[in-house]
C-alpha cells in the first residue's frame, strides 16, 4: 500500500474507491467501465496510451482497475512482484464469463486439528491445503485483510494414480479472503482438470474467481496452459463489493472483474489464504487432480492498517488437505518468507 493509503480505516478507503468502478445501474457506470456478458458484474477498459500505472496515484490506479499497490519503502519485495505483473498487463482483456456449478467453499476443518496460531502443529482440512493466516479481527474493521495476492505456475493436470473409471478430477490454486471460520470466501484463481477412461485421457483449465456461496465464474477466453506464470490478486472496498485482477504473465494479458457478493452476505476480513482445493462439484467434494507439485512464490496480504503478512509469518499456519478417508493427500512445505511448495500424493482416493 502507498504512504497515501497508510493506515487508512475501511471507511475512508471506501471514499477513496468512489473513484473506481462500481457494480451498478447503466446511468452509474463511469466512462470506462462495461458490463460483461454475465449480469451484476463490470471491468474496465484499458487505459489511454501512455499512462504509467507504476507511478500513478492510488486514485487513477483505482480508476484505471489495477489492483492496490503494496507499500515500496515498507514492502519491496511485495512491491516489486506487483510492479513485475503490472508491467506484464499489457494487453486488458474484456472478460468472456460462464458460471458454473463447482464450488470453492469454506474450509472444512477437520475438528480433532488444533486451532489455528500454534506453530508447532499444522492444521488438517477435507478440501483446502496450503497457508492460512488470520488478522484476529472478528468484525469487518482496520484488522480486516483488504487485499491478498500471488503467483504461480500452472501445474500439469492427471488423474490420481489407478482412476481411469470415466470421471472428472478436480483441482485448483487460488488466492482468498474469509473462509476460516466464515462463511463466505472472496477468491480468484486456477483449475486443472483431469479425466480418464480406459486408454482416453483429458485435461481441462480455466481462470475463475468466485464469492461464495456463489459458484465458480470462469474466465473463458484469458489464455491458460500448464507452465504458464500466473499473477492472481484479489480485493475489496466495502463487505458486499469485490474484485480481481488475473494476469497470465506468459502471454502478457490481463483482466480486471468487479463483482457484488451474494445476497446476505457481508465479508468479514478475518482470513487471508493461499490455497490448492478439491472443490466441490454436484454436491461432493471431487477427487483432487493428481498436479504433483506447485509452487506459490511472491506471495503476500496487507490489512487496511497496512500490516503485510506472508505463509511464513508468525501467525500463518500450514495446511494438509485430507482425503474422504481422513489420509493426508496434499501437503505445503515453505520455501522461504513468501513462497511455498504444494505437492500430492496422487493415489487413488
Amino acid at each position: 500500500m502507498t504512504n497515501t493509503m497508510k493506515n487508512l480505516s475501511p471507511t475512508i478507503v471506501m471514499i477513496l474507491a468512489l473513484a473506481a468502478p462500481l457494480v451498478c445501474s447503466a446511468q452509474q457506470l463511469k466512462p470506462n467501465e462495461l458490463r460483461t456478458n454475465l449480469p451484476g458484474t463490470t471491468t474496465i477498459v484499458a487505459p489511454p496510451e501512455g499512462f504509467d500505472p507504476i507511478s500513478a496515484s492510488d486514485e487513477d490506479l483505482a480508476y484505471h482497475g489495477f489492483p492496490p499497490r503494496p507499500d515500496q519503502s515498507s514492502s519491496p519485495k511485495a512491491y516489486a512482484s506487483w510492479t513485475k505483473a503490472i508491467n506484464a498487463s499489457r494487453t486488458r482483456l474484456v472478460p468472456q464469463l460462464e458460471q458454473t456449478n463447482v464450488f470453492h467453499g469454506p474450509a472444512r476443518q477437520n475438528k480433532n486439528a488444533k486451532a489455528p496460531g500454534n506453530e508447532s502443529e499444522t492444521l488438517d482440512s477435507y478440501n483446502w491445503s496450503g497457508y492460512v493466516n488470520l488478522s484476529g479481527g472478528s468484525t469487518y474493521g482496520d484488522s480486516s485483510f483488504y487485499y491478498i495476492y500471488s503467483e504461480f505456475v500452472v501445474p500439469i493436470a492427471r488423474q490420481a494414480f489407478g482412476v481411469a473409471n470415466g470421471t472428472w478430477d478436480y483441482g485448483s490454486s487460488w488466492v482468498g479472503i474469509d473462509g476460516w471460520n466464515s462463511g463466505d470466501v472472496l477468491q480468484a484463481g486456477v483449475e486443472y482438470d483431469a479425466y480418464a477412461s480406459g486408454s482416453t485421457t483429458a485435461t481441462y483449465y480455466s481462470p475463475w474467481y468466485e464469492w461464495y456461496p456463489y459458484g465458480e465464474v470462469r474466465i473463458t477466453n484469458l489464455p491458460i496452459a500448464p507452465g504458464d506464470d500466473y499473477f492472481v490478486e484479489v480485493w475489496h472496498t466495502s463487505q458486499t463489493q469485490g474484485y480481481a485482477y488475473l494476469v497470465n504473465e506468459s502471454t502478457d494479458q490481463a483482466v480486471e472483474i468487479g463483482f457484488t457478493a451474494p445476497s446476505g452476505t457481508k465479508l468479514v476480513g478475518n482470513s487471508a489464504e493461499w490455497i490448492v482445493e478439491r472443490p466441490e462439484v454436484g454436491g461432493s467434494l471431487a477427487t483432487l487432480t493428481n498436479f504433483v507439485d506447485e509452487v506459490f512464490w511472491e506471495s503476500y496480504a496487507v490489512t487496511f492498517s497496512d500490516s503485510v503478512v506472508d505463509p511464513s509469518s508468525a501467525s500463518s499456519d500450514g495446511i494438509i488437505g485430507l482425503n474422504n478417508s481422513g489420509a493426508g493427500e496434499s501437503y505445503p512445505t515453505l520455501l522461504g518468507p513468501a513462497a511455498f511448495l504444494m505437492q500430492t500424493e496422487g493415489t487413488a482416493r
